[in-house]
């Protein structure tokens, strides 16, 4: 009866030092499905909510660039496309966070979010 006890102490003791060891383990592996459909899911329901700052974005970034009376002519009206444009974007990668569409989980449009940059007037790409 005694050598059964120490088998199943060596037991335990063994399913201890391998579970945390496993753990440890999976801690390192990278997960770039699983990082990648996040971003994805996250960046579609952030654009989904800020897809109306295009239009303050647009129009700043006209005004800089064409003068102010551009800005609030063609500035909104490329700030309402952007809008249109980046929410419905934002709803296709809602919709498909779990395929990797396009590859690698890459970002449909440029900046990846209306904020990107801290800079309203800074136009990425």
């Amino acid at each position: 009866m005694n050598s059964l006890r120490r088998v199943g102490i060596v037991a335990v003791v063994a399913g201890i030092v391998l579970g945390s060891s496993l753990a440890a383990f999976a801690a390192e592996v990278e997960t770039p499905y699983i990082d990648g459909s996040m971003r994805k899911l996250g960046r579609g329901v952030a654009n989904v909510f800020t897809a109306p700052g295009e239009i303050i974005r647009m129009t700043e970034i006209v005004g800089q660039k064409d003068g102010y009376l551009a800005s609030i002519t063609v500035g909104l009206i490329q700030g309402l496309w952007h809008t249109v444009l980046r929410e419905g974007v934002g709803l296709f990668e809602v919709a498909t966070f779990y395929a990797e569409i396009p590859r690698h989980f890459e970002p449909m449009l440029y900046p990846e979010f209306v904020f990107a940059n801290g800079s309203w007037g800074q136009q990425d790409r």
